[in-house]
């Protein structure tokens, strides 16, 4: 059985990735933080990086810059299947 705080995490970080392939570009976990203080939640830093590496660690984004200054972009698929 799921614990509740699993629950969540996995719903927060679908709901990430529902926006950013709406909205696409550079995400950082600053721009978490904001989407999430826009949203009325509590921003943690250290969640937003958790959730852009969970992410990316699965797939769906490719992380990109150096160790202080890093950010993620959504993950495309070339048309011979290659990313």
């Amino acid at each position: 059985m799921r614990s509740a705080t699993t629950t969540n995490q996995e719903a927060r970080r679908r709901q990430l990735l529902d926006t950013i392939r709406t909205w696409g570009g550079r995400w950082t976990s600053g721009r978490v933080q904001e989407l999430r203080r826009q949203c009325g939640h509590a921003p943690c830093r250290t969640t937003a990086r958790r959730d852009l590496h969970a992410l990316a660690a699965r797939g769906h984004l490719e992380e990109r810059g150096p160790q202080n200054g890093r950010f993620y972009t959504l993950r495309t698929i070339r048309k011979d299947g290659r990313s």
